[in-house]
């Protein structure tokens, strides 16, 4: 049997499952390959971010996935003594969802599958195993073994390997590793029901058993204990050490245990993300700590990345040289984030009880400070996302946008319905003009700034209501000045990506020529940009 098709996804674990529903809903026909009969059934990745969320936003499935999602929890970090010494609540929504979430992998995957329901272009492919994989000047052909162990062809324009921390696509790509790896274990614990009233994940900082004991929706919760060099991994997933450990730490010795695992973990990203056909995504690219909570999600973002690019050179929107700032664009933000786990996790492992104390009395002193505390407490810790390089025009007249991903505040409309900035922007580019002359702008505006399907909005201050004399300029109110309050009353054009990253941006000055000379310099800048200026 011989297939084909625009995209071809190897791997459907949260990566390429959410991969695959963005280029559906693009538009791009998609083969998903998975060799496993179907998604996973037990749990693995429990913690998904504010951007993971805008991410599954964009491939209309946020609303099913809230469903099976508690959100909006924190961490607070214990000594031995058990007393508190950080409390880590984010209450921030810059990006239209809580920062921290707690979800079930097995159920976030049976969502993203279901979704693929809603693509004729998509065909997934489970119980189908990849062999190998050779890339020519026009696509990849990839040969499969289906569940009856015969083989089928498949041809495709562009592949992306989502195939995990063991990919076989790395040496296709030609990607070395480098990082580290722990030299500690770790023995992981799932439990079907917690009797833990504590809704936060608790920290305990101990050098003698470092612990970390995470919610989960539905009352279900996880608990991570170090493990000593003595203790090799038959004794740590026995049964009765397993209760011994669980009985130490809280009232859930006696709690139903769905799953026991030994685990150590990585610090390791890839040199080399693609070639010009075949792109490493999730943990194929990056292999991360769990201390931060950002393996999964930086897989999720990769899609996201990745999913827009694919979909815009298939279509021929785009030049292709834009899939050349995959890598440029992702390879330091998740480097960023496997540093800020490494260090986390350096925080919650003390090698000793000096380095302990020394480090308690630290945070300790710096909660004396408000604005101190407030940047630990609020996670300003956590890297932005930001591109300084890729499809990004770094000079925004001082605005400080380009190459951010742009804040999602609540937009009220002119019907007084309130949704999200998002759901007013569509799947392609846009155009976004702020300020309380926003509309005027963009009535004064034509063209499309050398963009397909440029979908325009106007985002007006908290404090302003919509012109009424302006009926084909769509437009919003900033209920809580989450953008415009950033831009300090200035009136700006942004160029937003379907991945809700800042092109480009600038100010647009008084007077009825300002909005067509902003214009004009957001067109040069963009056709200086990869992609931009071939098709």
């Amino acid at each position: 049997m011989t297939l084909a098709c625009d995209v071809a996804i190897v791997g459907a674990g949260p990566t390429g499952l959410t991969l695959a529903n963005l280029l559906g809903r693009a538009g791009v026909s998609v083969v998903l390959v998975e060799r496993n009969e179907g998604t996973v059934q037990e749990p693995r990745a429990v913690s998904i971010d504010d951007e993971s969320l805008r991410t599954l936003q964009a491939a209309g499935l946020v609303d099913a996935v809230l469903h099976d999602v508690a959100l909006d929890y924190g961490s607070r970090y214990f000594g031995p003594d058990g007393r508190r010494f950080l409390a880590v609540e984010p209450t921030a929504r810059d990006y239209g969802f809580p920062r921290r979430n707690a979800f079930e992998q097995p159920r976030l995957e049976a969502t993203l599958r279901t979704g693929l329901s809603r693509f004729p272009n998509v065909t997934p492919l489970f119980r189908h195993a990849c062999e190998s994989a050779v890339e020519d000047a026009s696509g990849v052909t990839l040969t499969l073994r289906d569940p009856a162990g015969g083989p089928v062809e498949l041809r495709a324009r562009f592949v992306a390997a989502c195939d995990g921390g063991r990919s076989q696509f790395r040496k296709i790509v030609g990607a070395t590793m480098t990082g580290s790896t722990y030299r500690q274990r770790w023995l992981i614990v799932d439990l079907a029901a917690t009797a833990e009233r504590l809704r936060q994940t608790r920290v305990v900082c101990d050098p003698a058993r470092p612990l970390i004991t995470l919610p989960g929706p539905g009352g279900i919760r996880r608990y991570e204990f170090m493990l000593r060099d003595d203790e090799d991994d038959a004794t740590a997933t026995d049964p009765s050490f397993v209760r011994t450990l669980l009985a130490a730490h809280g009232p859930d010795a006696d709690a139903p245990v769905v799953r026991r695992q030994v685990y150590v973990f990585h610090a390791r990203i890839a040199d080399s993300w693609n070639t010009a056909r075949l792109f490493l995504a999730g943990d194929a690219a990056h292999l991360s700590p769990p201390f931060a909570g950002q393996g999964m999600n930086s897989g999720l973002r990769d899609a996201h990345n990745l999913a827009w690019k694919l979909a815009a050179v298939v279509k021929g929107e785009l030049g292709a040289d834009l899939l050349a700032t995959y890598q440029v664009e992702r390879a330091p933000h998740a480097w960023a984030l496997i540093k800020l786990a490494v260090t986390m996790g350096r925080v919650m492992m003390p090698t000793s009880a000096v380095q302990g104390t020394l480090v308690r009395a630290g945070f300790r002193l710096a909660g004396l400070v408000p604005p101190v505390q407030a940047w630990f407490a609020e996670m300003r810790y956590k890297p932005k996302p930001f591109y300084r390089e890729g499809l990004v025009a770094p000079e925004d007249d001082g605005l400080g946008l380009a190459g951010r991903m742009l804040p999602q505040p609540e937009i009220e409309r002119p019907d007084r319905s309130r949704v999200r900035l998002d759901d007013l922007l569509g799947d392609g580019f846009a155009l976004v003009a702020t300020g309380a002359e926003a509309q005027a702008h963009l009535a004064r505006l034509d063209g499309d700034l050398g963009l397909t399907r440029l979908r325009r909005l106007a985002v007006l201050p908290p404090d302003c209501n919509p012109y009424r004399g302006l009926p084909d300029v769509p437009v919003g109110r900033d209920v809580a000045g989450l953008l415009t309050g950033r831009l300090r009353g200035r009136d700006a054009l942004l160029v937003v990506r379907p991945d809700r990253y800042v092109a480009a941006a600038c100010t647009v000055g008084p007077g009825p020529g300002a909005a067509a000379d902003a214009a004009r310099r957001l067109a040069l800048r963009l056709a200086a940009l990869p992609g931009c200026g071939s098709r």
